[in-house]
């Protein structure tokens, strides 16, 4: 799949997301891992694909992290049970130059009740080598316990500016050779995909199905001739 192809791995291949200037910044603050973990949440309103998951990797590699290090988290299949042996295998430090390890996991707010109430508990006693970075496409998630949200060092994402979406979705095509009919229009075909404010759906999409909205456009302009 082309989005697995080109998701970004270093902080210069994130498109038309102001965000990242702010959480790059933070990975360089001083008092980070001083004295206890790190508990960072990646959270959007509803928008899917905007680069929260993809970037929780970078940050976690600029912090130290190697790959064995990073394990992902899957919270719409996680119990309590789960929960319980992550906080044993919290106290092992990971592997490679630094210590550190980190934990993401996606889309926090499909966890239940139950596994809201014991990562709670979790985030107050995470030990100082660990960093535990939430994705959500919901922002009131945590309502129901108390506390929970507020734990979190907050980054919101926002809708990507769609003119730098279809300027990387152009410089895809030309790399991967595909071919460009006459007439094709990137911005338009981003706003047609995805809403003029980029909302209700996912980035990824856009990349994915790039290569048959391109022979679709070329098919269209052949049956017009003809």
């Amino acid at each position: 799949m082309l989005s697995e192809r080109y998701r970004p791995k270093a902080w210069a291949d994130f498109i038309g997301q102001p965000i990242i200037d702010e959480i790059r910044e933070a990975c360089g603050d001083s008092w980070l891992f001083d004295g206890c973990g790190e508990r960072w949440l990646f959270e959007s309103d509803g928008i899917a694909g905007c680069g929260k998951t993809s970037s929780a990797y970078v940050v976690a590699r600029a912090l130290g992290c190697s790959d064995f290090s990073i394990e992902r988290i899957d919270s719409r299949a996680c119990t309590v049970a789960d929960l319980r042996d992550l906080t044993g295998r919290m106290r092992v430090y990971g592997w490679g130059d630094s210590p550190r390890k980190c934990y993401i996991i996606d889309e926090i707010q499909h966890l239940n009740r139950d596994c809201q109430r014991m990562l709670l508990g979790i985030l107050e006693e995470l030990p100082s080598h660990v960093l535990v970075i939430g994705t959500t496409t919901s922002v009131d998630w945590a309502n129901e316990v108390d506390g929970l949200f507020s734990r979190w060092r907050r980054f919101r994402f926002r809708k990507p500016n769609a003119p730098a979406v279809a300027d990387y979705l152009e410089r895809i095509a030309r790399e991967q050779d595909l071919p460009i009919p006459v007439g094709f229009k990137f911005l338009a075909y981003v706003q047609g995909k995805c809403g003029v404010d980029l909302r209700g759906n996912n980035i990824r999409a856009c990349i994915d199905q790039l290569p048959d909205a391109l022979r679709r456009h070329k098919g269209k302009l052949k049956t017009v001739a003809a």
